[in-house]
């Protein structure tokens, strides 16, 4: 068995009996243009092997990637979790063959075997265990894992040889909503204990090998907590037993499993390669960041268009809907007699407006209340993206373009009280309830198969290839191999010619 790493969380899989692509990330920027793969790398796209299998773990845009998708064949099996929107998404690209998988499925091949891993993030999503004669490689990609998960995988396969494990306790969106940057020492800490449960032979950091560009990069200091480094290096002092067998695994590099047995060749792949190692980037600095919200503009969208579209929404959409759910989505608003203020950036300035929830009918007025308790800022150009259905949520969160901020409390002779207990628990964003994020990511997804969709499959496609659907046995879905298929051709041709000479003796003897 062979692992290419393409880079993040695409990677290229040869087993004895098939060849996979597994989340593949093909060009940057990614994500609706906030991400680069980390370490910067370059895909050959035409010397990338034909492969026999699609496997894509989870719908979130690092994985599940648009672009990408419209540029391969079509005519693969693709297997997918459950996901609704995942299975019409490629049923509109033009894939034929969509297989979806719960946890703990199997897919047979052959020899080989494919089973989905169990996640508590119910994106839904899978990690994949890839097994043949050779070993067996576990790639976590983004699930979070536990001990029940573990020992369900350790049951069927006692001994993991290689483990893409999960390792970075990401803060994606900490900073722009006013949470806890400091280090996430006890999901580390939770990290590092299953690696000792899992117990594999070697062991390499899976995903996470991107960084944010452009107006989105600021984020680099207060996002990635962990350096590959300083992982490799603690499995090392945590696990001894595995010190030689500790790989960073860079874009081009490849793991090969050899009957049980691990090896590391650096840039070996024919079809991707390492430009160069810039991940000091990354470094991890959450009290040393530029951070003030800045609008780059960076689909260059006309000024004034994005005003009057703005000033419209605002003052007339948004405030129609508050008036419209005041006593349904917002009726914790007006128990706590919120003042709503939302700040748009410009590229050279900034408009604000406020809403108070204490008063009826709500209205808009312009400018910054003193009094105000919760807070939105947003950069003008995502927000318009937003309304437009070009950029989503995830441009606008993710990328740094939208902040929220609260402080809803009531004073007493006690002192304050305040509507939950839980730092983690606030009322609710009024932007995110006019658009709600599942809503806006199906409308990007669309938008993105329109602009990227209509890639012709000029691969040859062999006729039988519709002719061998996968068969699903229970929880099993099996793959009859083309040996075989072309096997029982042989038979049914020959079973045909016998018919044939028996008829033609039947019409001698006559």
């Amino acid at each position: 068995m062979q692992i290419h790493l393409l880079g993040h969380a695409s990677i290229f899989v040869e087993t004895q009996d098939c060849k996979i692509l597994m989340d593949p990330i093909l060009w940057d920027s990614h994500c609706e243009g906030i991400e680069d793969i980390c370490p910067k790398r370059q895909i050959l796209h035409d010397q990338i092997p034909e492969f026999d299998i699609l496997v894509i773990s989870h719908q979130h845009t690092d994985h599940f990637d648009i672009r990408s998708l419209a540029n391969l064949p079509k005519h693969i099996d693709v297997l997918i979790p459950k996901d609704k929107l995942m299975e019409t998404c490629l049923q509109k690209l033009g894939y034929r063959h969509i297989y979806t998988l719960k946890d703990f499925n199997e897919v047979r091949i052959g020899s080989t075997r494919l089973v989905t891993t169990r996640s508590e993030n119910r994106v839904p999503e899978y990690g994949m265990i890839f097994a043949d004669s050779d070993g067996v490689f576990w790639n976590q990609v983004d699930s979070a894992v536990t001990t029940q998960t573990i020992s369900e995988v350790k049951s069927r396969y006692p001994q993991i040889d290689f483990l893409l494990a999960g390792w970075q306790p990401m803060l994606e969106t900490q900073y722009q909503e006013n949470e806890n940057t400091c280090f996430p020492y006890s999901a580390y800490s939770e990290l590092l204990k299953l690696i000792g449960l899992v117990a594999p032979k070697a062991i390499a950091p899976g995903a996470n090998g991107f960084k944010f560009i452009n107006g989105s990069s600021w984020l680099n200091k207060i996002v990635f907590p962990v350096t590959r480094e300083q992982f490799c290096n603690d499995v090392q002092q945590a696990y001894p037993t595995i010190v030689n067998k500790i790989f960073s695994f860079d874009p081009g590099d490849v793991i090969t499993l050899n009957n049980g047995e691990v090896s590391y060749s650096s840039q070996k792949s024919t079809f991707v390669k390492k430009l160069a190692d810039d991940r000091d980037s990354l470094y991890f600095s959450p009290v040393n960041i530029d951070s003030k919200l800045i609008d780059d503009n960076p689909e260059g969208y006309d000024i004034e268009e994005m005003r009057s579209v703005i000033e419209e929404e605002v003052c007339v959409h948004l405030t129609q809907f508050f008036n419209d759910k005041k006593d349904s989505l917002f009726m914790e608003y007006r128990y706590w007699q919120v003042i709503y203020q939302l700040e748009v950036v410009f590229p050279e300035d900034s408009e604000a407006w406020y809403f108070n929830f204490g008063k009826y009918p709500i209205q808009c007025q312009r400018g910054k209340n003193p009094l105000a308790n919760v807070f939105n800022s947003i950069a003008a150009s995502s927000f318009y993206g937003l309304l437009k259905g070009i950029k989503g949520w995830d441009w606008a969160s993710m990328g740094g373009y939208y902040r929220c901020f609260q402080k809803v409390y009531q004073a007493t002779s006690y002192g304050i009280i305040k509507p939950l207990d839980s730092s983690k628990e606030r009322v609710p964003d009024p932007l995110r309830l006019k658009f709600p994020y599942n809503q806006i990511y199906e409308q990007i997804r669309f938008y993105e198969i329109e602009k990227w969709g209509q890639v012709n499959d000029d691969q040859s496609i062999d006729q039988n290839d519709d002719q061998n659907p996968m068969v699903i046995i229970g929880n099993t879905l099996i793959k009859s191999q083309k040996q075989e298929i072309d096997r029982n051709k042989d038979q049914d041709k020959n079973i045909e010619h016998i018919k044939e000479q028996q008829n033609l003796l039947l019409e001698v003897a006559n």
